[in-house]
């Protein structure tokens, strides 16, 4: 659902000008566009202008000039924009901030996933059997008893970047994250950014 995602995260610079699009926000309607890849209604300006917080280098005019948005198409068809500046991550037509459809740019969407509020532990190992010496004869010499296997532990891949930063691990780069439990789906490598706003951001887009 919405509730697994915590935050999305919007980014992005270009040639044209010296104004960088960088904020998160935690819109209900925006965090369900990052879960299902779009939605049909219930995109208003509003999603956009309001409770949004602006991060490093962040000195565009979007997302407080925002007075329309839509999200048939996810985060790149236009997804929000006004007076003149917009958001757009198509091929042949990018658009970060302005209406310039010339400019070179980058564009990133990143998201914050919930997820346990300690760091996953490991499955206890069985316990090793004490060596026990078997009774001696005058005919035979003493044995030893079998030790029973030691249990390995179960390694339990985390299924979010926010997992692996609690675990320690706070260096940006590419990590392997578990799908969902009972989806069938395989395990995948994401890029995670263990530094900026906190840390445990795992990349959604980038163009």
């Amino acid at each position: 659902s919405a509730d697994d995602v915590l935050d999305v995260r919007f980014y992005c610079s270009t040639s044209s000008h010296s104004r960088v699009v960088h904020f998160k926000t935690s819109d209900y309607h925006i965090r369900r566009v990052a879960l299902m890849g779009r939605l049909e209604s219930g995109n208003y300006a509003s999603n956009w202008n309001t409770g949004w917080t602006a991060l490093s280098n962040h000195s565009a005019y979007l997302p407080a000039a925002v007075t329309y948005g839509r999200i048939d198409r996810a985060f790149y068809n236009y997804p929000f924009y006004g007076g003149g500046a917009y958001w757009m991550i198509q091929r042949g037509s990018t658009h970060c901030d302005d209406n310039d459809m010339a400019e070179r740019s980058s564009h990133q969407v990143w998201v914050r996933l919930s997820g346990p509020t300690r760091a996953p532990t490991y499955a206890p190992t069985s316990p090793t059997t004490t060596p026990t010496a078997a009774p001696t004869s005058p005919t035979t010499s003493p044995t030893t008893a079998p030790t029973s296997p030691t249990a390995s532990p179960t390694v339990v891949i985390p299924a979010s970047c926010a997992e692996y930063l609690l675990l320690g691990h706070n260096t940006s780069g590419v990590y392997t994250i578990r799908s969902n439990h009972g989806s069938g789906l395989p395990d995948r490598s994401v890029y995670c950014d263990m530094e900026e706003e906190g840390g445990g951001w795992m990349l959604l887009y980038s163009y």
